[in-house]
């Protein structure tokens, strides 16, 4: 079989070629070592790409494969994995490789149902950055020895002892069908379960997602060219609010309807309308600070600085819309992991009876079933399964989408937080004399708050972003709009008006955005139930979507197929 592959794993298989004993080898380094890393993994995708264009690796009665999947496990494991190990004393494909062995940190759990182009995809977008080595059952497991001794007590299994020196569990949907019909794929979570192991969700990069960001941007900007344009070329000078109050109508309706509806075509537009009413504003700023024309709010926001916070806005509604390409994609994943999944422990099966009947019991008798099932269900809600949003939905917080974050609410944190206070200090428009510092705190606060998210753990990030936007950002809009209104109908001089909105940013939304974000979920739900309510509002449509944090089957199809076909 002739095979294209890296220059580092044609040098392993050649030099391991007749020269490795897989027995031996598989007796004397523990399972915790069968390990491949990142690497490996996408030059095994390359590899197994390059069989299926060479016809080295076919379709069959039981897997006529689509291009865009690839073939199943299955027959990756018959049709390529099989003979290459063979050839090189049957150890497993990742002792081929490193025959001294990688300690594990990741373990992957997936069904052998799915392709192998799925899977490696998923997989590598979805890597842990921490993450240096993972056990994989198809790569792990020598394919071609039996291994039925190993796997006749479920705890000093293979899988068992590979996921206990694991910091972190990655569970790969598939369209067949959910990993949790299948008995060692339950018996994993519930290992992962009672070692606080974390369980994340993979996902694959989607096709054109920063193109669609670019385009909503690109539409911003090409409306604040045309609004500039046609008043330049028309040589007019509106000094009323004819253009500008409408277009500002425009805005803030889009960026209330965004963040309340579900992803949708009604969404798409919407975003779309929002960046174009941003650039039309961002044009017509401009247009204004040429002709030194004042209109109503940009007496307060001068035209340069309101230019360049339109387009930033502009930029906000390009991220909801990546956001919702996120959310449909995790919605969609979760409902892979929920399909056929009856909800109860004992309806798991597997290809030997034997085997579910030994991981029942063991399951039974820690008295774990519902704890496993509650770890599932907080899987397929959240988008992972940690022990603190575990605890969480223990405590009656609706979880739905905690573990994932919203990049547009964190975008505009930093924009409310950040880059808005920094052009009020730089044009003098909030507190003066002893309060001046008051933008510049506000802005280090903003600051403060992003160190934070950044190092924020993955199931913390949610809630992090949330109270950012809706306790922080949000709040602050409101008050600076009505503030900044009334100073214009009541006919005062508007010319540190950002001082007072400013102000309560820096005392009261921003230490409260802050005390949320460090006390994560786990603080949260032990609060009264009232704010616990509050919980839910706020990650109430966040995202749910699991952005690259950031992050077999060990089912009982792999192992079961494992050791059947041995």
């Amino acid at each position: 079989m002739r095979l294209s592959r890296s220059p580092a794993h044609a040098a392993a298989m050649s030099a391991s070629a007749g020269s490795l004993d897989g027995a031996t080898l598989h007796a004397t380094v523990p399972p915790d070592r069968w390990c491949v890393t990142r690497a490996d993994i996408a030059d095994f995708g390359r590899i197994v790409r390059r069989a299926v264009l060479l016809g080295e690796v076919v379709p069959t009665n039981m897997d006529d494969f689509s291009p865009h999947t690839g073939p199943n496990i299955y027959t990756v494991t018959a049709q390529l994995i099989k003979p290459v190990t063979a050839r090189c004393g049957n150890a497993s494909w990742a002792l081929m490789l490193h025959p001294e062995g990688l300690l594990c940190d990741l373990f992957i759990t997936h069904a052998w149902s799915e392709g192998a182009f799925e899977f490696v995809d998923k997989v590598l977008h979805s890597w842990p950055r921490r993450a240096r080595n993972a056990y994989c059952c198809m790569l792990s497991n020598p394919q071609n020895l039996d291994i039925t001794s190993l796997v006749r007590d479920p705890l000093s299994s293979p899988f068992a002892i590979a996921l206990r020196a694991a910091k972190i569990m990655l569970v790969v949907p598939n369209d067949a069908g959910s990993i949790y019909t299948r008995i060692w794929c339950v018996y994993e979570a519930f290992l992962s379960q009672s070692w606080n192991k974390p369980i994340f969700t993979a996902t694959s990069p989607i096709p054109g997602l920063w193109r669609y960001v670019g385009a909503l941007m690109l539409l911003c900007l090409l409306c604040a060219g045309v609004s500039f344009l046609i008043l330049e070329l028309a040589a007019m000078e509106y000094r009323n609010g004819l253009f500008v109050y409408p277009c500002l109508g425009l805005v803030s309706a889009a960026g209330m309807l965004t963040l309340v509806m579900k992803p949708s075509r009604r969404l798409t537009v919407v975003n779309a309308l929002g960046s174009a009413g941003c650039g039309l504003l961002a044009g017509l700023s401009l247009r204004f600070s040429l002709t030194g024309t004042d209109v109503g709010v940009y007496s307060i926001a001068e035209p340069p600085e309101a230019a360049v916070m339109y387009l930033l806005a502009g930029g906000f509604f390009a991220f909801r819309g990546a956001d919702q390409l996120w959310d449909m994609q995790a919605e969609g994943e979760s409902k892979k992991l929920r399909r056929g999944f009856s909800g109860k422990v004992e309806d798991a099966q597997s290809s030997v009876a034997a085997d579910r009947e030994r991981i029942l019991a063991e399951i039974r008798g820690h008295r774990q079933e519902a704890a496993v099932e509650h770890s599932l269900h907080v899987l397929f809600a959240a988008g992972m399964s940690t022990e603190e949003i575990r605890t969480a939905a223990s405590r009656h917080i609706d979880i739905g989408g905690a573990g994932s974050w919203s990049i547009s609410l964190v975008f505009i944190v930093g924009v409310v937080f950040v880059a808005h206070p920094l052009t009020h200090a730089w044009r003098g428009s909030s507190c003066a004399g002893a309060l001046a510092w008051v933008p510049w705190a506000k802005a280090a606060e903003g600051l403060v708050w992003l160190e934070i998210f950044a190092y924020s753990s993955p199931d913390r990030r949610g809630i992090a972003a949330a109270a950012g936007a809706k306790l922080g950002a949000f709040p602050y809009f409101v008050v600076w709009g009505a503030w900044v209104m009334g100073k214009l109908l009541i006919g005062e001089d508007p010319g540190q008006a950002n001082c007072v909105p400013d102000f309560l940013g820096l005392a009261l939304w921003g230490p409260l955005m802050l005390l949320v974000s460090l006390t994560g979920l786990g603080g949260c739900s032990v609060v009264p139930s009232m704010w616990r309510r509050c919980v839910h509002v706020l990650l109430r449509h966040s995202s749910m979507s699991s952005h690259p944090p950031e992050w077999s089957s060990d089912s009982g199809t792999d192992l079961d197929g494992t050791a059947s076909e041995a």
